[in-house]
């Protein structure tokens, strides 16, 4: 297969994983990215604006406009830290609880979709694919990229 099919293939179909009939709802809600931060809070329990920042590759105003929506619909709560008052921890409030779970199931219906007609031969073949890309994109997105000019920036964490 050459890289044009690939491209086909992607475009033709990229619809299928992010937009299946039963996120149709998810749009009158809330935004795809928002889901993905509630994951991520999800998953950490209490994460910080600079670990949201870094997970979803995003600038802080970006994190900071997006938690303040998320906080606001009070799917996300903000506390200070009690070993660290400075430090502001970002997790989920109840609301916020409920609706993931829901779209955990979603989700995870749609894997055992997946799962179930592949057999275990084609299962760890995917999961080997799939590997190997997120590999490559995220070498990609830790290459320094090449200036001819100007100064160079760079990126620092703050937690």
């Amino acid at each position: 297969m050459n890289g044009n099919n690939l491209y086909d293939l992607l475009l033709n179909y990229l619809k299928k994983f992010f937009f299946p009939e039963d996120w149709l709802d998810l749009d009158l809600n809330f935004s795809k990215v928002e889901l993905l931060t509630l994951l991520l809070v999800d998953r950490r329990g209490e994460v910080s604006m600079s670990r949201i920042c870094e997970e979803m590759n995003m600038p802080m105003s970006t994190a900071t406009g997006i938690v303040d929506r998320m906080v606001k619909k009070e799917l996300l709560q903000r506390e200070r830290s009690e070993s660290d008052r400075r430090l502001v921890l970002i997790s989920l409030s109840a609301e916020g609880k409920e609706v993931i779970n829901h779209w955990k199931e979603v989700i995870s219906d749609y894997v055992r979709l997946i799962e179930d007609a592949l057999t275990d031969e084609e299962r760890q073949l995917l999961y080997k694919v799939f590997l190997k890309v997120v590999e490559i994109l995220n070498q990609k997105r830790k290459s320094p990229k090449v200036q001819e000019s100007g100064p160079v920036v760079k990126k620092i964490d703050i937690e």
